[in-house]
């Protein structure tokens, strides 16, 4: 499904993207069973485990959702996850690729790690909206978040700024005892409910405004209409030169033939003439 996109801000993306969360609060349920396995994967590994599965696979749905709201769909449930789940293996390598990547680059002093980050981050729904694989998702991200870095940081220290507001709130009205442990998961889960698919779809419009009219295509694609094209340009352009020139010398009667008829009736005249 192709979709043009008007350009907005980082303001205007996030507004917008806000806004289809309140039309689809199936999402905000979804990311607060998330929130709340995530919290209670820090006790227990298997739960944090089935939390990062889950976190892969909402953000998919997300992203779908984000391009049937652009497209005026309905997002369906089903449609998304029929999406998604074929693409999760590849999203699995896609976050291995980035998280390496993005820890390499804080270790260099850190700048180069979030600028990594910020290239890479668009990554994850090209996977999903388009249908590629791992390795060519991250190409793709490399190539379309270029020029975008400012906004891509724009919504990161937006949603930065909101988080650290939250956990304050919270150690403000609770101390920093045990009952701000308690509160610090609570708000955790309802963050993730808002902010987590916020920032999903944010991100996948940002990509779909950006991305190429060719990104939907592979690259056997792409070097099949290149051949094509080249062979076909080659071909016709030497069968009309080649054929025009023949033209050409019949009109202006310039062939060998003529010129040497021409010129020994040239010649006879002269041997008469003498």
């Amino acid at each position: 499904m192709n979709v043009t996109v008007d350009r907005k801000n980082a303001v205007g993306t996030v507004t917008e993207a806000a806004g289809w969360l309140v039309r689809n609060p199936a999402l905000i349920a979804a990311f607060f069973v998330l929130g709340v396995v995530q919290a209670a994967g820090e006790e227990f590994f298997l739960l944090s485990l089935f939390g990062w599965f889950l976190s892969l696979y909402l953000g998919g749905i997300a992203y779908v959702y984000a391009r049937d709201e652009l497209a005026g769909a309905d997002p369906d449930l089903n449609e998304a996850s029929s999406q998604v789940l074929p693409r999760i293996l590849s999203l699995v390598g896609i976050f291995f690729a980035y998280g390496i990547a993005v820890f390499v680059g804080l270790l260099l002093l850190i700048i180069p790690g979030i600028y990594l980050s910020l290239r890479l981050v668009l990554a994850f729904p090209a996977c999903v909206l388009d249908d590629k694989r791992a390795i060519e998702s991250l190409k793709t991200s490399w190539r379309v978040a270029h020029g975008n870095l400012l906004k891509l940081l724009g919504i990161s220290i937006l949603m930065f700024v909101v988080s650290l507001s939250a956990i304050v709130v919270t150690a403000l009205f609770t101390g920093l005892g045990d009952e701000f442990l308690v509160g610090l998961l609570a708000v955790t889960a309802v963050l993730t409910a808002f902010l987590t698919p916020i920032v999903e779809m944010a991100y996948a419009r940002i990509y779909l405004e950006n991305r190429e009219p060719d990104d939907g295509e592979s690259d056997d694609d792409w070097d099949r209409d290149d051949g094509d094209a080249w062979d076909r340009d080659e071909d016709d352009s030497w069968d009309r030169n080649e054929d025009d020139s023949w033209d050409r010398d019949d009109d202006w009667g310039t062939s060998d033939d003529e010129t040497d008829w021409s010129t020994d009736d040239r010649d006879d005249r002269d041997e008469s003439r003498w």
